[in-house]
C-alpha cells in the first residue's frame, strides 16, 4: 500500500514536470493609445512656457542663464509682472512703489522677446496684489471708485509704449480672483472690476490681446464663480481674446474633463470659442518628468498653451526657469531631470498623431510622426504603476500589421529640483510583436516620477 502511494506521487510529479509552465499575464492599470493613422496638426511645443523664471537684469534682458536652456526646449511664452520684489506695487504706495515692479516686468519682457516669446503682463502684480498685500491696501473699485486704477492703467500704457513693449504682449486682467490671497473684496466687486478693466484695457490697448479670468480653479459647470463670470461676460460682451485658468495640483481634474466642461459653459452662455491658456500648471509635487509628460500630452491634445507654475519665493521666483534648471555654488546653471524631458519634447518637431489617456486618467502619451519615424513620450500623473501603450494604425506608416517591430526606449530619471539626473538612459532596443495592426508597449516605471520615450523607425528596426 505504501509502495503504490509512492509510485502515484512520482507519476504525478513527472506529469507536472512535463507540462509547459504557466505564465501569469502581466497586470497593468490600463492603456493609453496612439493612432498613427490620424494626424492632428504640427507640434507646437505648447507646454514649453512658464510664469516668471527669468533673473531680473535691471531693465535689460537676462544674460545669466545660457540661451540653450531656452532654445533647446522651444520656449515660447512667459507671464510676469514684478511680484515679490522690494517694491510694493501701486496699490500700497502709488507710482513710487510701482516703478520697481515695472522695471522687473520690462526686464522679463525683454528676456521673453529675446527668444521671440509671447509675454503675458500681470496687472495684479504691478498693482501689488501678489499675496502679501494688506486688507487695508486699495483695491480697484473700492467704494465704486476706479479713479486710482484708471490712473494706474494710464501709467502702464505710457510705460509700455515708451519701452516698445506692444509686440507679443498679452494683458492679464487679474490673477486668481476667487482666492482672498489675491482679491480681498467681494465677488461682486471683482465682477464689476473685471468688466471695467476689460473695457478700459480695450480702449487703452486696442491692438493688444486680453486674457482672463485666470481662475485658480479649473473650469467646471458646477462652480458658481465660473457661472457668474460667464454670465456677466456674455451680458457685457467683455469677452477675453484668450480664455485662461490654472490647472494646479492632483486635486484638480485634468484637461480631458475641464475643457469639456468649459465648452459647456460657452454653449450655455452663448460665448464664442477662443484660444485657451492654462496659465499655471503643475503643483510642486507634480513637477517631475513623469507628471510633466502627462501635462504635456493633455495640453497638446486640446491645443492649450500651458505655462509651468513657479513655486519659488523672492529671488527664486525670478530664476531657474520655473524649476527646470538650478545654479551650483559657483553660479553655473545646470539642468535637472525635468529639463531633459522638455528638451526631448522640443525635439518632437513633426506632426502630432491622435492619442488618448488611460481610462483612469492617470497615464498619458504624446506622439509625433517625423521623417524618420515615430516618437512617443509617456508618463503617469504621480503614480507608480504599470501601463500599456497601444500603438495602432501601423499600416499607415508601412509597418507590418503582424510581425516583429523594434522599439528603442529611453528613460528619464528624477533626482529632485536641484540635481542633474543626467541624460536620458538608453534602455535599448526591444523587439515587440505586432498583432492585427497594433503594437503594445510596456511601461513599468521604477518610481512615480519616471518618464519614458519610445522611438519607432519606419523600417521597423532600431
Amino acid at each position: 500500500m505504501k509502495l503504490t502511494h509512492t509510485l502515484a506521487i512520482a507519476a504525478f510529479t513527472d506529469l507536472i514536470s512535463a507540462a509547459p509552465p504557466t505564465i501569469a499575464p502581466r497586470q497593468t492599470s490600463g492603456a493609453a493609445t496612439v493612432d498613427l493613422s490620424t494626424r492632428t496638426g504640427q507640434a507646437r511645443f505648447l507646454g514649453s512656457n512658464f510664469i516668471y523664471g527669468f533673473p531680473d537684469n535691471g531693465v535689460d534682458a537676462q544674460t545669466s542663464i545660457p540661451d540653450h536652456f531656452l532654445t533647446d526646449i522651444k520656449f515660447n511664452a512667459c507671464r510676469a509682472g514684478g511680484a515679490q520684489t522690494t517694491s510694493g506695487g501701486w496699490g500700497s504706495g502709488g507710482y513710487d512703489e510701482y516703478v520697481g515692479r515695472f522695471e522687473s516686468t520690462l526686464s522679463n519682457y525683454r528676456s521673453t522677446r529675446k527668444y521671440n516669446g509671447a509675454f503675458i503682463l500681470l496687472l495684479h502684480d504691478l498693482w501689488g496684489a501678489d499675496g502679501g498685500s494688506s486688507v487695508d491696501d486699495l483695491v480697484p473699485g473700492d467704494n465704486g471708485d476706479y479713479t486710482e486704477f484708471d490712473t494706474f492703467l494710464d501709467q502702464v500704457k505710457k510705460d509700455v509704449e515708451e519701452n516698445d513693449m506692444l509686440d507679443g504682449l498679452v494683458i492679464d486682467i487679474w490673477n486668481e480672483p476667487e482666492l482672498d490671497l489675491f482679491w480681498k473684496r467681494t465677488w461682486d466687486q471683482y465682477l464689476d472690476y473685471y468688466v471695467h478693466a476689460t473695457q478700459l484695457v480695450r480702449d487703452r490697448f486696442p491692438t493688444t490681446l486680453i486674457t482672463g479670468p485666470s481662475f485658480a480653479h479649473a473650469a467646471s459647470v458646477d462652480i458658481e464663480n465660473w457661472q457668474t463670470w460667464a454670465r456677466i461676460v456674455a451680458d457685457t460682451q467683455s469677452i477675453p481674446d484668450i480664455y485662461s485658468w490654472h490647472q494646479i495640483g492632483p486635486w484638480e481634474r485634468e484637461p480631458d474633463r475641464t475643457v469639456a466642461d468649459f465648452h459647456t459653459l460657452l454653449t450655455t452662455y452663448n460665448l464664442p470659442d477662443r484660444p485657451i491658456d492654462l496659465n499655471e500648471y503643475a503643483s510642486t509635487e507634480e513637477q517631475n518628468p513623469g507628471t510633466s509628460v502627462f501635462y504635456l500630452a493633455q495640453l497638446e491634445r486640446h491645443d492649450l498653451r500651458g505655462l509651468r507654475a513657479n513655486w519659488g519665493g523672492g529671488g527664486e521666483l525670478h530664476d531657474f526657469l520655473a524649476n527646470l534648471v538650478y545654479r551650483d555654488g559657483d553660479g553655473v546653471y545646470h539642468p535637472n531631470g525635468e529639463w531633459y524631458v522638455y528638451r526631448y519634447y522640443g525635439e518632437m518637431v513633426g506632426e502630432r498623431v491622435a492619442t488618448t489617456a488611460a481610462a483612469d486618467l492617470l497615464f498619458d502619451v504624446f506622439a509625433t510622426l517625423e521623417e524618420g519615424g515615430v516618437k512617443i513620450l509617456a508618463g503617469t500623473r504621480s503614480v507608480q504603476a504599470a501601463y500599456d501603450v497601444t500603438v495602432g494604425g501601423l499600416a499607415a506608416l508601412g509597418l507590418p500589421a503582424d510581425g516583429v517591430i523594434g522599439v528603442r526606449t529611453m528613460r528619464f530619471d528624477w533626482s529632485g529640483q536641484f540635481a542633474d539626473a543626467g541624460e536620458p538612459v538608453d534602455v535599448g532596443c526591444v523587439e515587440y510583436t505586432a498583432q492585427a495592426g497594433e503594437l503594445v508597449l510596456t511601461v513599468d516605471p521604477p518610481t512615480n516620477s519616471t518618464a519614458f520615450a519610445f522611438e519607432i523607425s519606419l523600417d521597423g528596426k532600431c
